[in-house]
């Protein structure tokens, strides 16, 4: 029996190394299906996650360029005595008063958000309907309530007319914004065509559709008097205190 075990050894341990090397073979069979498996159930999820992160900062921006427009924009025009209607004129545009000034900070504070593209701004002035609607100074203002009105209101020719004014004759202020005798105010309000997805909608039919980011904001004039619009074409003085609707 000792000569046939000492004859089994040898072949039993020369075809090990044979059983051994199949088997690591079909293990790395078996391990790059696996990784193949993986890269195509991890890499689309991960993209997925990276379009969305990329969307979520693109909308969060445009959110912020629309609400630093309509804030610095009105924070400006508040220090302003008078506008000047200078019919989109670039004569006047060296003149920071001037329409074509205002609207021309719109577009670059709003940028790299093409606003003369996709959007658009309208300046509402208001005014006490009893006292200074004819721009008549108020010497002694009182803690009455006052009757709010739109003296004038203004937007640029490039704003698609779809995108209008919620300030009205009725509704010009905010229910809980206290308007007193004599009192004036000046609204700022952008818009803004925000299109989701827009990298991809070529390759998506059912892509969202665009959705308008707006943004409102009323301040006092620093003077305390309503804010004229001013005519350069006009004859005499050039003030246009009267009602002037948006077009």
């Amino acid at each position: 029996m000792k000569p046939a075990t000492g004859t089994m050894r040898p072949a039993f341990f020369a075809a090990a190394p044979r059983r051994t090397r199949r088997l690591a073979k079909r293990l790395m069979r078996s391990e790059r299906g696996s990784v193949a498996i993986e890269f195509v159930i991890v890499v689309p999820i991960m993209l997925l996650i990276l379009l969305g992160f990329t969307e979520l900062y693109l909308y969060m921006r445009a959110v912020s360029l629309v609400e630093h427009t309509a804030f610095t924009l009105a924070d400006s025009i508040g220090q302003m005595s008078n506008v000047i209607d200078d019919g989109s004129s670039q004569n006047n545009a060296a003149n920071a008063n001037s329409l074509t000034s205002i609207w021309a900070a719109a577009v670059t504070l709003a940028s790299p958000n093409q606003l003369n593209g996709n959007g658009g701004v309208i300046v509402t002035a208001i005014c006490d309907q009893a006292v200074n609607c004819g721009c008549q100074s108020v010497l002694n203002p009182t803690q009455d309530p006052g009757t709010a009105t739109i003296l004038w209101a203004a937007k640029p020719s490039w704003q698609p007319s779809g995108m209008k004014s919620t300030i009205t004759s009725t509704n010009a202020i905010p229910t809980n914004w206290p308007f007193r005798y004599g009192d004036s105010a000046i609204a700022v309000e952008v818009f803004y065509n925000y299109t989701p997805f827009a990298l991809t909608s070529a390759f998506w039919s059912k892509a969202p559709v665009a959705t308008t980011i707006y943004e409102r904001v009323y301040v006092r004039p620093r003077n305390g008097q309503a804010l004229a619009l001013t005519n350069p074409s006009a004859t005499g003085s050039g003030s246009q205190c009267e009602r002037k609707p948006v077009s």
